[in-house]
Formats: C-alpha cells, sequence, structure tokens
C-alpha cells in the first residue's frame, strides 16, 4: 500500500523524486524518504508525516544524482516515525519495500544474533540487514553485480510475504534492483533512462512505455537496458507496453480537491466505459470491444463475483441487472473472505475480479483461489496492466481515468455500467433476452452521462445543506433493491471523509434491530425514488418518522408525498431503474464530500487509509 519511485539515467533531482511521491501519494501517507547516490556517498533524507514535512529536507540532498530511490508509506510494522520511514540502509544497501515479510520476526532474531542491530522497528529493515549478510557471504565471487545478483536470490528464498523492493547497493553503482512478489511494480522505459514505480501515475510524466512486471521476478535496470530474470535467474523477454494517460489527468482542473473533481467526471467514467462496447445499431454488445476474448459465455450458468469496499457495493448493486438479464443466479462475495471458504466453483462459473487498482491484494487472491478451482475469471479494472488482470482469463478496462482521492466515486459508476453491460453481453449470447429487450437497455444506458451532468447542478444545494449533518455523531443510511446498495456506498464514504460513525441497511431490516437507535436525534439518510420498491421504502420512512428520527430523503424531482414526509429533501430526475442508481449515488458522494470539507477533514487523504490496499 506504499508509494514506491526510482531512478538511474544520467540526471534527476530532489524536486523529481518528490514529484513523483506527490503523484503516489494516495498509496499512503504516513512518513516518506528520498535516498540519493552519487561520488560522495549517499543521502537519504526522511520525514514523519505528509510529503509536506519531506519537501522542506530536499536541500540536504544532491542537486542531481544519476540513481536514487523514494518512499511514501502506510505503516504496517511501526509507528508512522522518521525512523520507520524508509529507505533503510544496512551499510552498502539501500533498500525501500511495499508490501509486508510475514516471517520477519524469526529472521530479526537470526539477524541480531548475527550482529546486527536495527534502528527501526519494521519489517522493512529485516530484509536490508538479511541482503547486506547474504552479499558478505558471498566475498569470493569478485563481480559486484553478480555478487549482488546471487544476494537478492537468496534474500527472496527466505522471506515470506508480499514485497516489492527498490534496492541500491554501493558497490554497484550503475544498477537499480527491483524485486516483485505480490506487490504492484512498474517499470518505466526513457531515453538513456530508465523508471520504478508502484503505480503508472508516477511515471506517465517522462514516458509512456511501461514493462508490468509479475510475481517472482528481478529486474536489473540500467541507464541503457533493462534485464528481466524469475527467481532462478532465467532472463525475461517482455515488450513494453503504450500508455495514455497524461497529466492532464492527474491535475486539480480548479477544483478544491481530487475527489470532487472526480465526483464530477462520473458522466465521462461511464461515457468512456460504454463507448464502443454498446452498437446503437444494430441492438446489441460488442463482446471484443468488452474485453472477452478467452471466455465463452455462452457456458456460463453461475456467477461469482468478488470485491471488497466500493467494488463490492457496485458489484452488489450490478446483481440486480445481470439476474434479471440472464436467470443466472449471481453471488457477490467479500474478496477477502472468499478464498476461506470451501470452494463451489467449476469451469461453468464466471468469477469476476473487480478493482480500480487492479492490485487490491484480498481480491487478487481470491480469483487466483477460483481460478484454480476451474472458473473462468474476468478482471474489471481502471489500471492498465494490472496484477489482477494479469491472473485473469480477459480484462475489460473501465476507462475512468486515474482516481487520486483515496475514496473512490467515479470508478463505482464506472463499473456499475460495465456489469450492466456484462449482464446484457451474457443475455445476448445465451439468448435470455431479444434483441428489442436489449435494444431498449443499451438506450437508456445511453442516456446515464447527461442525467449524471444534471444530477451534478445539485452539489450547491447539497453544500448548503450539509451545515445540518456536519456535528451528527452517527448518520443511517437506508434504501431497498439498487438503493441499498446505494445506501451502504453513502454510508461508506461518510465514514471514510469525515470520520462519522454511519452504517447502511436495508430498509425492510430495520424493524430487526436497528430502529432501536432512532431517536430525536438521529438523522436517517432515505433512497427513496419512485421504482418498484417506493411504497415499501415510504412505509418505512414513516416507522422513522414516528419515533422522531430526522429524514434526509433522495428521492424523485417533484415527490410532494416524500418530501411532505422528510426533513430535508434531494431530489432526482424520473428515470428508468437503470439508471435510478447512477444518479442517487451522486447526492450519497457530494453530501459526504461536503461534510467532510464542513467538518475540515482531509479530502483527499482520509486518516489511515490508502488508495490501493496491497497488503492482507
Amino acid at each position: 500500500m506504499c508509494g514506491v519511485i526510482g531512478y538511474i539515467g544520467t540526471n534527476a533531482t530532489p524536486e523529481f523524486f518528490y514529484n513523483g511521491l506527490k503523484r503516489l501519494e494516495y498509496r499512503g501517507y504516513d512518513s516518506a524518504g528520498i535516498a540519493m547516490m552519487n561520488s560522495d556517498g549517499v543521502f537519504i533524507q526522511r520525514a514523519e508525516g505528509k510529503l509536506n514535512n519531506l519537501q522542506k529536507k530536499l536541500s540536504k540532498l544532491p542537486e542531481n544524482t544519476k540513481i536514487g530511490i523514494g518512499h511514501t508509506r502506510w505503516a504496517t510494522h511501526g509507528k508512522p516515525t522518521e525512523n520507520n520511514a524508509h529507505p533503510h540502509r544496512s551499510e552498502n544497501i539501500i533498500l525501500l519495500h511495499n508490501g509486508i515479510i510475514e516471517n520477519y520476526k524469526p529472521l530479526k532474531t537470526f539477524l541480531i544474533k548475527k550482529g546486527y542491530e536495527f534502528q527501526s522497528e519494521t519489517d522493512t529493515e529485516v530484509a536490508a540487514h538479511l541482503l547486506n549478510y547474504e552479499y558478505k557471504q558471498l566475498s569470493q565471487e569478485k563481480n559486484n553485480f553478480e555478487r549482488m545478483k546471487k544476494a537478492i536470490f537468496s534474500l527472496v528464498s527466505q522471506i515470506h510475504g508480499a514485497f516489492a523492493f527498490g534496492i541500491m547497493c554501493t558497490d554497484v553503482s550503475d544498477t537499480l534492483y527491483v524485486v516483485k512478489y505480490g506487490s504492484p511494480v512498474v517499470l518505466g522505459l526513457g531515453k538513456n533512462e530508465n523508471y520504478m514505480a508502484s503505480g503508472i501515475t508516477a511515471l506517465v510524466e517522462h514516458t509512456r512505455s511501461i514493462i508490468i512486471m509479475e510475481d517472482k521476478e528481478i529486474a536489473f535496470l540500467k541507464s541503457d537496458k533493462i534485464i528481466l530474470t524469475d527467481f532462478s535467474g532465467n532472463e525475461i523477454e517482455r515488450k513494453p507496453i503504450q500508455i495514455s494517460w497524461s497529466t492532464a489527468m492527474l491535475d486539480k482542473n480548479g477544483y478544491d480537491h481530487y475527489m470532487l473533481k472526480e465526483i464530477h467526471e462520473q458522466p465521462q467514467a461511464v461515457a468512456q466505459t460504454i463507448n464502443g462496447r454498446l452498437d446503437l445499431e444494430l441492438g446489441k454488445i460488442n463482446i471484443d470491444n468488452y474485453g472477452i476474448s478467452n471466455i465463452n459465455l455462452k457456458e456460463i450458468d453461475r456467477i461469482q463475483i468478488i470485491a471488497c469496499g466500493t467494488s463490492f457495493y457496485a458489484g452488489s448493486l450490478a446483481r440486480y441487472f445481470i439476474e434479471k438479464f440472464t436467470k443466472i443466479p449471481v453471488e457477490v462475495e467479500l474478496a477477502s473472505e472468499s478464498r476461506y471458504r470451501t470452494s463451489t466453483v467449476n469451469s461453468r462459473t464466471l468469477s469476476i475480479a473487480v478493482s480500480q487498482s487492479g492490485e487490491t491484494i484480498d481480491t487478487l487472491q481470491a480469483i487466483k483461489f477460483s481460478k484454480e478451482n476451474g472458473a473462468q475469471t474476468l478482471a474489471i479494472v481502471n489500471v492498465p496492466g494490472s496484477t489482477i488482470a494479469h491472473n485473469c482469463h480477459d480484462e475489460s478496462l473501465i476507462y475512468a481515468g486515474p482516481e487520486v482521492g483515496v475514496a473512490s466515486t467515479k470508478a463505482f459508476s464506472a463499473q456499475v455500467s460495465s456489469l450492466i453491460i456484462l449482464g446484457l453481453a451474457l443475455a445476448q449470447e445465451q439468448k435470455k433476452l431479444s434483441s428489442e429487450k436489449i435494444t431498449e437497455c443499451i438506450d437508456e444506458l445511453v442516456k446515464v452521462p447527461s442525467l449524471l451532468e444534471k444530477t451534478l447542478t445539485l452539489s450547491s444545494y447539497i453544500e448548503k445543506i450539509s451545515k445540518k449533518f456536519y456535528k451528527a455523531s452517527s448518520i443511517l443510511f437506508i434504501g431497498r433493491g439498487q438503493q441499498w446498495f446505494v445506501a451502504m456506498e453513502g454510508a461508506l464514504k461518510l465514514k471514510e471523509l469525515s470520520y462519522i460513525h454511519a452504517e447502511g441497511y436495508a430498509a425492510g431490516e430495520l424493524k430487526h434491530g436497528p430502529i432501536a437507535l432512532i431517536d430525536e436525534n438521529l438523522w436517517v439518510v432515505c433512497l427513496a425514488p419512485k421504482d418498484s420498491y417506493y411504497e415499501k421504502t415510504i412505509s418505512n420512512i414513516e416507522e422513522i418518522r414516528a419515533r422522531g428520527g430526522k429524514i434526509l430523503s433522495v428521492g424523485t424531482e417533484g415527490d410532494e408525498d416524500l418530501k411532505s414526509i422528510s426533513d430535508e429533501f434531494i431530489g432526482v430526475v424520473e428515470c428508468s431503474e437503470i439508471i435510478l442508481p447512477f444518479l442517487t449515488a451522486v447526492p450519497m458522494h457530494l453530501l459526504s464530500y461536503w461534510i467532510a470539507v464542513k467538518k475540515g477533514t482531509d479530502v483527499d487523504q482520509p486518516r489511515n487509509l490508502a488508495k490501493s490496499v496491497t497488503v492482507e
């Protein structure tokens, strides 16, 4: 979950590493550090807290270097202090790490007995000392490059867990060593310079030519070439891919926060996700453009959606549509729990991994488990060349563009649209829906971007009413059907951004316990647009009202009946049920955003969180 960057070439400044880390700060922001090496030695500066604290120390680093590494941390072992910040040094070894070393304790005990002294509480320092130890054991090897290579092979044979290492050695100043197992790493190719990073966002300003490292691989970066091997030393040939992301996509474009920008990019995210996949003239889904070439959709008789957090809610919401279109049973499973159950998938099961980053470790391990048990696997991801995509039979990108804010927004809408398209594709291939019905659904999906734009005009009104909620200690969110999972998404966003306790419930479940919480001090956000669940949801709202609860309802424009029983009302345009959850999700995102702004919390980088969860 940390952000890492590395460079070898002709000229990199402290600002290069700092700016690269800024692009990766969404991955962790507890502490940070930079190490640069030149003929005068190794220079390391680290700082507790956010990157701004490290910026104050850049003047203590060399003006430029030919090799260096940088790290921004999400703490796993040890508090977020300067001593625990990366990079760590063990004599000639300078090392940073993204991941977790699970067996660090026995290794640390071994190293202490060998005379090593530890300056930090981290598992990473164990790797630095162990590599130094193994390097010393190879004193008979006179070629220092080969000596380092062999020491790294020995290192990876002893450590267990997930790790992406960036390593410098003072004895081999012309090589940057990169090791990957479980945690993401991309390599960037430049002219007489090469790069490594934990995410593409750090490199788009410098190169569009990328190599995605896979598990159990080591890269040896020199200024003019990259050598890639497996953990046994066998060389690997891999062609770089070209990425289309631009630096403009990573800017705030005048918005106060990335999150607000990304909320307003939802129309574009959905439009780009459906573009080219809906044949409007023929009324068909273009399977090839969707990304399916290896999976035979005609054979599927069961669907498993695996995801975490917001992606889990997107999958749960889309389940209603997929089952309606296909009559195929759909199970939506939390990735962190999925692989600890007995597998029941088979070759006729379609297992779908949904992840914005494509690196979520729980989702990765769960989809691997399903694949090992015979399922057909599909990755629905936003970031090109992700680890999850590499481990699936097929990959479908959502084309939402970079999402920098830690709390996901536009990816949610894009994921829902992608899953609905998949449901229609299955219905098409299995002839479960007529071409007329598929055409009708396509026509509705095409309306979503423009209706999202209209819904986004509610922002100033929601900002105005947010002052009634920011001092709340707890807020409930309720809905039925698809709106249940919009409520869950709303509650998650509020928790993430404002640190207000919030829970999402199926409205019909209130009477089975949660209604005991309702009194005159509790706000309940009620999702009650005019859908097939409307009348029953209204009954639930009346139950809340009878017990003194305060009601913020999100319903259909012009619904005076709902408005009359609500303390506050947000209206979305009247539309079909396939469009409704896209529109009602926007007030959930905006309400959480404006409450957090009113409270003064860090919207883009909430405490204790990271964008890409790459540790279990």
